[in-house]
């Protein structure tokens, strides 16, 4: 027996009917998001809707969006610009670490950014709450406010 998709949330579980029951709406709502390719869930062998828990998610939150007023293009767009976000902080998330690592492996306190001319010199300065802050040298300026 193999576990390990237990916890794949892009793992096709759910038929239509279960998928129905869980979300609390009609059968042929799932169907009609498959047909205007909104969501596309995977096929069986005979044939048969197959939806995992992550399309669930996003039927839920198109569901949301319609009780909200809007149309179907409307929501679809609003349910791709929230997965671009989500990304998009991520990525953030990830670059903020990997510049207070690279901070961090040079030594706390400040730490010139040589290559620049000396009256654009910039500088990385650590401030009393752990934030990383980057400083104008010329200018006494604080950038990423």
């Amino acid at each position: 027996m193999d576990l390990h998709h237990l916890d794949d949330e892009h793992r096709p579980t759910y038929t239509t009917g279960q998928a129905a029951d869980i979300l609390g709406v009609e059968q042929p709502f799932l169907r009609s998001l498959d047909n205007a390719g909104v969501l596309s869930p995977e096929r069986s062998r005979g044939g048969h809707r197959r939806y995992s828990r992550h399309q669930l998610g996003q039927a839920g939150r198109l569901r949301e969006l319609f009780d909200e007023g809007h149309n179907l293009a409307a929501a679809h767009r609003i349910l791709d610009l929230e997965r671009e976000l989500a990304r998009a902080r991520r990525e953030i998330s990830e670059l903020r670490g990997q510049l207070l690592r690279s901070h961090e492996d040079r030594g706390s306190g400040e730490q010139e950014h040589p290559g620049e001319p000396e009256h654009h010199r910039r500088r990385t300065v650590t401030d009393e709450h752990g934030q990383l802050w980057l400083v104008d040298t010329e200018r006494h300026r604080r950038f990423g406010e």
